[in-house]
């Protein structure tokens, strides 16, 4: 029964699509990492609502928030555990190579100009469980500096969909989309 409580604040019900929305970590906690990320993201919505333009600071609202839905923090604290990683990211990891850190870089799946763009397309009706969902729908990944010039190659710095701009990565052990992510 505990389990169930944890579970129900932890996964919150998102009244616009009556689905549970599973991100690792809810906006809807108690904790002070989930207030800020409330905060943040209701900033944001107030900006789409306004119509502010994609800036320098909604570009780092994003990714904090990007990183605080899949791993409870604001930042990756250790990028060598990060469970959502290429293949090719896996290997360099493990490679011993002492800048084995230069030879990877942390990807939005869904580029974060794009995910702002939804929140000025939905600007009429964005909520803040609505917002939270777009951020989370496609955590962060990590893959090496060659597989991102590659997907540049391809046109796909911030182009195409998730599945496309990805197709020529290996990936296992996860999806693109968050585990919990389910269509409204």
């Amino acid at each position: 029964m505990a389990g169930d409580v944890s579970r129900a604040r932890r996964y919150p019900l998102n009244s616009i699509h009556g689905t549970v929305r599973a991100m690792r970590h809810s906006i809807h906690h108690t904790s002070l990492d989930a207030k800020k990320a409330r905060i943040l993201i209701n900033a944001l919505v107030d900006c789409a609502k306004a119509g502010i333009k994609p800036s320098f600071s909604t570009t780092q609202m994003l990714r904090g928030l990007s990183f605080y839905l899949e791993c409870g923090s604001f930042h990756n604290k250790s990028w060598r555990t990060y469970h959502r990683a290429s293949e090719a990211a896996k290997l360099v990891i493990a490679s011993g190579d002492k800048n084995w850190k230069s030879r990877v870089t942390f990807e939005h799946v869904r580029p974060l100009s794009k995910m702002y763009q939804m929140f000025l397309d939905e600007r009429a009706t964005l909520t803040l469980e609505r917002a939270a969902f777009i951020i989370g729908e496609y955590p962060p990944v990590l893959i090496t500096m060659e597989e991102e010039l590659r997907m540049a190659k391809l046109g796909f710095s911030a182009e195409g969909t998730p599945e496309q701009r990805y197709a020529e990565i290996p990936f296992s052990g996860f999806s693109l989309r968050s585990d919990g992510a389910m269509p409204g």
